[in-house]
């Protein structure tokens, strides 16, 4: 990184965290060096947290306090699930006056997590009682994790696995219930609930393995509502695309990005006692993203995420979900002698294989040197 901030203009830093700063389980010591460094001879980069992790960010800066990251590294943060609390808020529960829809009318398939510790919905959210009560009555669908369904009364869970109030499902339970409202939407001549993804991931780091995170569950409701709906031919005049069904509230969707970037101006202006233009606005954040700097292990979400709003990007290959893919030794800014056209050749037909552009830069892990 001390290369990377020294030939690039940079004013703030996001970062990723699997892959980047931990493992999932421990921190890798190398990054809280680097995050160290960054701090005393970079004081003016600004590092922000910019995670797909379903949890609410103090959550999530709490985690990283008790693996050994201070809390003056970092400047703020931003989380999918922050963005989908947000999103459920402003979006779903405040409905216009105008509407004949109320909360109260609305039914949350929240899945979840259960050995993870739990994530909780705004408390307007009505859950079901059941995987039948799902089936039937289901407006909503919001997929926080892969191992369970709020129930009434679900709180935050905790991580020494004391979870409450939720009900555990198994990968094949979660696409039954899938199904299920699928089936019952096309039988009744509705369409299908849109599913919120506060978690885009398709897998994460988790020690030596990778888990199956909320992205891959909305590979299979996509599957599914083809399968249900193909018969229709047409929905609503037009041919019926299962992709328009998923809202993604993480990366590489460009509302993360502007989400966080929209609060960083807002206390600029306020201790500036500026006030809000549109016009001004977008080209602020043009000129904000274009001096970032968005560090993570996943092309499809990271690098994409990154170019998605013309920020520079750094892909990070030996400690994240690529390692097995790309062969970083090869590489001469790894001090290897292999050959370099090789490992750009491997690299560049990674980045034709996940449909992104090439990264700004790309280096073994998230080190000072």
């Amino acid at each position: 990184m001390e290369s990377i901030l020294h030939e690039h203009e940079i004013t703030d830093i996001f970062l990723d965290q699997f892959g980047v700063l931990h493992d999932g389980k421990n921190a890798f010591p190398e990054a809280i060096e680097c995050l160290r460094r960054i701090h005393h001879k970079y004081p003016d980069v600004r590092v922000h947290v910019l995670s797909n992790s379903s949890r609410r960010r103090t959550s999530t800066l709490r985690k990283l306090k008790r693996m050994g990251f201070e809390d003056e590294w970092f400047q703020s943060a931003m989380t999918s699930g922050e963005v989908c609390h947000k999103f459920i808020e402003k979006d779903i529960l405040n409905t216009d006056t105008n509407s004949s829809s109320s909360s109260s009318s609305f039914t949350f398939l929240h899945l979840n997590w259960g050995e993870r510790g739990a994530v909780s919905l705004p408390s307007g959210c009505v859950l079901p009682q059941s995987k039948e009560e799902a089936i039937e009555k289901t407006t909503h669908v919001v997929a926080s994790g892969c191992e369970s369904m709020s129930v009434p009364g679900t709180t935050l869970g905790s991580y020494d696995r004391q979870v409450q109030n939720i009900q555990r499902l198994t990968h094949e339970e979660i696409k039954e219930v899938l199904t299920g409202i699928a089936k019952r939407c096309e039988e009744n001549g509705d369409l299908p609930p849109k599913m919120l993804l506060a978690n885009p991931d398709f897998v994460t780091v988790n020690g030596d393995a990778l888990e199956v995170m909320p992205g891959t569950i909305s590979l299979w409701y996509r599957d599914i509502l083809n399968e249900v709906f193909q018969k229709k031919g047409e929905v609503s005049g037009g041919a019926f695309n299962a992709d328009e069904y998923v809202v993604k509230l993480g990366k590489p969707a460009p509302i993360i990005y502007t989400t966080l970037c929209e609060e960083i101006s807002g206390r600029s202006r306020s201790r500036n006692n500026e006030h809000s233009d549109d016009e001004k606005e977008e080209k602020n954040a043009q000129t904000f993203f274009s001096k970032c700097l968005c560090v993570g292990d996943s092309l499809e979400h990271d690098i994409k995420g990154a170019q998605s709003v013309n920020a520079k990007s750094c892909f990070i290959v030996e400690t994240g979900i690529h390692a097995e893919e790309l062969d970083f030794s090869s590489s001469s800014a790894s001090g290897g002698d292999g050959d370099e056209s090789e490992f750009e050749a491997a690299l560049e037909a990674m980045c034709e294989k996940y449909k992104v552009a090439s990264p700004t830069c790309t280096i073994a892990k998230f080190s000072w040197n």
